[in-house]
């Protein structure tokens, strides 16, 4: 499923990846995998959206965790309603400039790929941080060219994530490289921390070289790790990531937990690296610098909800209706299609933290012509919503809506039929 094509010599732009905001949890290399990671905590502060897991491959020497354990991770957090990156974390190839490192992170994704998604979906990240500052534009754009059509020999057909080169701080480097890549389905990922160094222009990271990135390519970013770590005089890392953000962008923090620095990056208590059997946490004191970059931020303790829906429609209730992958940008695994008898329906639900007005935005394909849908918000009808003509994924403003706080469902049935849905966006 392509989010963009190759780009060519003219100037274009890329957009913000589908994901919300959230953290990053690095489990592998504390408790032997077996920690509990804290979701209730995680539950009650609604900015969260996306987890990164960070997975340290058990055949690497490196963790005590198994597959097994990996697994539970990823379980529980699409259990929990967490978007997942599952993110291929070697750690001494980090900063590697060794394609052989990159196709090993390609060829564990390709064994272990059916076992780790048999109960749930998530996004590869197909290594952190491959590639060094120097790694020229043609030799990462090659070695994530190969390691990419091996991955793809997996069942794994989504979109990958690619860390730009230098420990993710040479976005320039990322964005002149998709000439060499034939993958039409990734996504550029930024690492942005106080001490970050962009090689290219010489400088410490800049807002500037987001816009870069986001300007001279085609396929979509985000922000894959951010926080404090000094020296602090070099990149405003605050600045840098309020720019992504402008753009568009999705960022995601570091770290929920498993931070193991001397001065330790870790938004809860205890760390597992000096507590195994913890069942509960509490925030620590820098919970906020991470938590008031995502999303509205905010203490979330009782201050409403301000995160964004995102309600990928093959996942849920299905009547009369099936899941197809034929047309190209869908979000996920698939989109529903094959409305064309009375009653064919989908049916997605959401948890809402508190009563009130919320927006609803469907996003479809109407390639045929202009289409209506029937709507209904808790089984009640609320008239219909129009689906302009489209032969490509959009989205369509569907109207402004109560809802109860708690469980809430939103229906979509056949109305005039023969169009697609890829997923309904509450905010």
């Amino acid at each position: 499923m392509g989010i963009g094509v190759l780009a060519s010599s003219s100037t274009t732009t890329a957009t913000g990846a589908s994901f919300g905001d959230g953290v990053n949890l690095q489990p592998a290399y504390y408790c032997s995998g077996e920690q509990d990671l804290g979701w209730d905590l995680m539950n009650e502060y609604p900015d969260i959206e996306t987890v990164r897991i960070e997975i340290e491959p058990p055949t690497g020497g490196e963790t005590s965790a198994t597959l097994s354990d990996i697994r539970r991770w990823i379980d529980e957090a699409n259990a929990n309603g967490y978007q997942v990156i599952a993110t291929y974390h070697h750690w001494p190839s980090n900063g590697s400039g060794d394609p052989q490192d990159l196709q090993d992170a390609a060829n564990w994704w390709v064994e272990n790929y059916d076992y780790l998604s048999q109960n749930s979906s998530f996004t590869i990240n197909l290594h952190n941080e491959w590639g060094t500052h120097e790694v020229s534009v043609s030799e990462y754009g090659s070695a994530y060219d190969s390691a990419l059509s091996k991955l793809r020999d997996s069942n794994y057909d989504g979109t990958v994530i690619c860390d730009v080169p230098g420990y993710g701080q040479e976005p320039q480097i990322a964005a002149d490289s998709v000439g060499y890549i034939g993958d039409d389905n990734i996504a550029f990922s930024v690492h942005v921390y106080a001490k970050a160094w962009n090689e290219y222009a010489g400088e410490p990271l800049k807002e500037s070289h987001l816009d870069y990135l986001n300007s001279n390519q085609p396929y979509p970013c985000l922000v894959g790790e951010f926080g404090p770590l000094g020296p602090d005089d070099r990149t405003d890392w605050s600045a840098v990531v309020d720019h992504a953000k402008e753009l568009g962008w999705p960022v995601l923090g570091w770290a929920w937990n498993g931070d193991g620095e001397s001065d330790p990056m870790n938004m809860i208590s205890p760390f597992w690296g000096d507590d195994c059997s913890a069942t509960s946490y509490s925030k620590t004191s820098y919970f906020d610098t991470v938590y008031n970059k995502l999303s509205g931020g905010g203490s979330g303790d009782g201050g409403g909800e301000t995160t964004t829906q995102y309600l990928n429609a093959e996942y849920y209730s299905l009547d009369g209706v099936s899941t197809a992958t034929s047309r190209t940008d869908y979000w996920g695994d698939a989109y529903v299609t094959g409305f064309d008898s009375s009653g064919d329906s989908v049916t997605v639900n959401f948890d809402a933290v508190t009563s009130g007005e919320r927006t609803v935005k469907i996003r479809y394909a109407a390639p045929y012509d202009d289409k209506e849908c029937n709507l209904y918000i808790n089984s009640q009808s609320v008239g219909q919503a129009l689906l302009p003509y489209s032969t490509s994924f959009q989205q369509t403003d569907a109207g402004t809506y109560q809802f109860v706080e708690g469980y809430n469902e939103i229906t979509i049935e056949k109305g005039w039929g023969y169009y697609d849905i890829d997923a309904i966006i509450v905010k």
